[in-house]
């Protein structure tokens, strides 16, 4: 079944300014979440209900789950600098 994805401005910023062969990248992840919304790869944050990541090199896609309305949302893409990458997440 394949879920819809909706990407968040901020996050549509953040995936303009990464580098051209990253964006590819990272787009084409993001493409396969709506077939695979929680691939092998993909954690689920502690003490965020429904937001997962997955992971591109340095970088991480941060996304919120809805199962029942069959929708992920993309909420940021972040390169990982530490436990600060998983501050400030709606």
């Amino acid at each position: 079944m394949t879920y819809r994805v909706r990407v968040t401005d901020v996050a549509r910023q953040e995936m303009r300014r990464l580098p051209g062969q990253v964006r590819q990248r990272i787009r084409r992840l993001v493409e396969a979440l709506a077939a695979d919304p929680t691939p092998a790869s993909a954690k689920e944050l502690r003490g965020l209900p429904a937001r997962y990541r997955v992971s591109l090199l340095d970088w991480r896609v941060i996304y919120r789950l809805d199962h029942a309305a069959q929708t992920i949302v993309i909420l940021t893409v972040r390169r990982k600098t530490g436990p600060q990458t998983y501050q400030d997440i709606e």
